[in-house]
């Protein structure tokens, strides 16, 4: 793996230097947020070619290979199942360049939760067993503390079991819808995955809208009172002005995907956690 990696290092360094900017159209980045677009597009381009994981074939459903495919945790089961058939995926864990932990937070909390309380111990300890059966089985653990291992939870107890790994926290990905640093986010590692809503398990009819010069409301916002942000967005603006709908609660018969499409912007206001679906609602 390390020659593999020292030739894609020697393919990026020998690519076109375009600063800035790229006048050639195969060069997909454009604009100032790249220091070097042709280096930036050489290295996605390199990834989507040789970069691969490892997913550890141990444990069973509902809690392994396995998570939920609707609602606001959605993106833990079409991640998991979506990587289980992925071209980046091998069987070969000697050549891969990150290995995955294919537990779901959110199906853990399920099936060991049942009453949606804090008692901890059942599902800090299954992924704690987790860990030390494959640092027992296999060499790639140990070898780097986890640095090359990554997790997915969009649960928000996933910081907090992760805590239980004191290697896992430190020094593996953590992949977070809930990218909340109070909880331990490290953005110098850490990745952070858009939150999504599937009611149906699927994204039709959800994306797409009318251009912005269709649409007849300024600024939306529906959430609950709940943050410290919230409470002065609803003293300045709840039901105050036509353009700017700010609500707490929709009217009855009012579609809150209906009111984003018609609206020109759409404000995210973060309540107690930062993970929400609204920002990838907006967007899309």
């Amino acid at each position: 793996m390390a020659a593999n990696l020292e030739v894609i290092t020697t393919r990026v360094l020998e690519a076109p230097c375009e600063k800035r900017n790229s006048n050639n159209a195969k060069y997909i980045p454009r604009g100032p947020t790249y220091w070097n677009a042709g280096v930036f597009h050489r290295i996605y381009m390199e990834m989507e070619e040789n970069f691969k994981i490892f997913v550890y074939e141990e444990g069973e459903p509902p809690i392994f290979h396995y998570g939920p495919m609707m609602d606001i945790y959605a993106i833990e089961g079409h991640f998991i199942q979506n990587i289980e058939v992925s071209h980046f995926r091998t069987k070969d864990p000697n050549i891969a360049h990150v290995y995955f932990l294919p537990f779901s937070v959110t199906m853990i909390n399920e099936v060991l939760n049942e009453t949606d309380s804090h008692v901890w111990g059942p599902m800090k300890r299954i992924a704690l067993d987790y860990v030390n059966l494959v640092a027992g089985k296999y060499p790639y653990w140990n070898r780097s503390r986890g640095g090359d291992h990554f997790m997915l939870a969009c649960h928000d107890k996933g910081p907090e079991i992760s805590f239980t790994i004191p290697d896992l926290h430190k020094y593996s990905i953590q992949v977070l819808c809930n990218a909340n640093t109070s909880e331990g986010f490290n953005p110098t590692k850490d990745v952070s995955i858009p939150e999504i809503y599937l009611p149906f398990g699927k994204t039709d009819g959800m994306i797409g809208g009318a251009p912005s010069s269709q649409r007849s409301i300024l600024v939306f916002f529906a959430g609950g009172l709940h943050g410290s942000i919230r409470p002065v967005l609803f003293k300045h603006w709840e039901n105050k002005d036509r353009d700017v709908q700010v609500h707490q609660y929709l009217p009855k018969g009012v579609s809150y995907y209906g009111m984003i499409r018609k609206s020109k912007y759409c404000i995210c206001a973060s309540g107690f956690e930062v993970a929400s679906p609204r920002m990838v609602e907006a967007l899309y």
